[in-house]
């Protein structure tokens, strides 16, 4: 299967997915961000997220999330200071929520529809900050084109920071549970075939439907950590944590395994 095609399945996908979004959801960010103190970055799982937030100077900032989903953390982070904001996102109706908050909000915030490996070259070298979070990396079959097209768009010194879902908790993706002890479900670390998510994505209502046919890839650490050196980006802090991220069942009480991290770099 073509890249392309890859990519406009998940932008079906998720277009899909945020009519269960929005419904779960309930109009509450568009009555959050009415409140200038609103913020979505107050999850248990964003303590440790906070601590290293606050240890960057944001103020005067261009910054990014990349892809940025419906735009509820790139506006909470613009509240730390920054003067600008651009989100990216492969999904129609993500965009489209994400201009709607930012209306809402008020912020200098804008954001654009596309495949992330086609951002515009005009973005090159304008970018202080660029924010990855949860469940990012595995819709990008190669991390190595993700990562090029992250340093391209940072500044000399610019920095990156991920808050991602540990690729050891991707072993429980697809059904595995240590009590069931159903190894047949367990997610191979090492795999690089494509999986799917036939029963929706939908995270926020916990909804399961017949979702359009996605794609997305396991990626081992030394994956992550090796397509980032590659791309002229230095790793100041890595830290692994127990904290659940993605409200996964199948994960709750696991907390002898790393399932969370934090990474933080600077573009040479």
């Amino acid at each position: 299967m073509s890249d392309k095609n890859i990519f406009e399945g998940n932008r079906a996908a998720w277009n899909q997915a945020l009519e269960y979004h929005q419904k779960a959801m309930n109009n509450s960010l568009q009555i959050g961000f009415k409140d200038p103190d609103f913020t979505t970055l107050n999850r248990d799982c964003d303590d440790v997220l906070t601590e290293k937030l606050n240890l960057i100077d944001f103020r005067g900032k261009i910054i990014s999330q990349i892809p940025c989903n419906n735009g509820r953390e790139l506006l909470s982070l613009m509240k730390l200071g920054a003067k600008e904001a651009v989100g990216f996102d492969i999904s129609d109706a993500a965009v489209s929520e994400a201009e709607q908050l930012a209306d809402i909000a008020k912020l200098n915030a804008k954001f654009i529809r596309t495949n992330i490996l086609e951002i515009d070259e005009e973005y090159n070298d304008y970018f202080d900050f660029i924010f990855i979070s949860q469940g990012s990396l595995q819709w990008f079959p190669d991390l190595d084109d993700y990562f090029s097209v992250v340093s391209r768009l940072l500044k000399k010194d610019g920095q990156i920071l991920i808050f991602e879902i540990h690729p050891f908790a991707y072993f429980f993706e697809n059904g595995f549970n240590f009590e069931k002890q159903n190894f047949d479900k367990l997610t191979s670390y090492f795999g690089k075939e494509p999986y799917n998510y036939p029963n929706g994505l939908d995270y926020f209502g916990g909804v399961e439907y017949k979702s359009s046919e996605c794609f997305w890839f396991m990626h081992k650490m030394s994956d992550i950590i090796n397509a980032i050196l590659h791309n002229d980006i230095e790793i100041r802090v890595f830290d692994e944590y127990n904290i659940e991220m993605a409200d996964n069942p199948d994960t709750k009480g696991y907390d002898k395994f790393p399932l969370s991290y934090i990474l933080v770099g600077r573009r040479k």
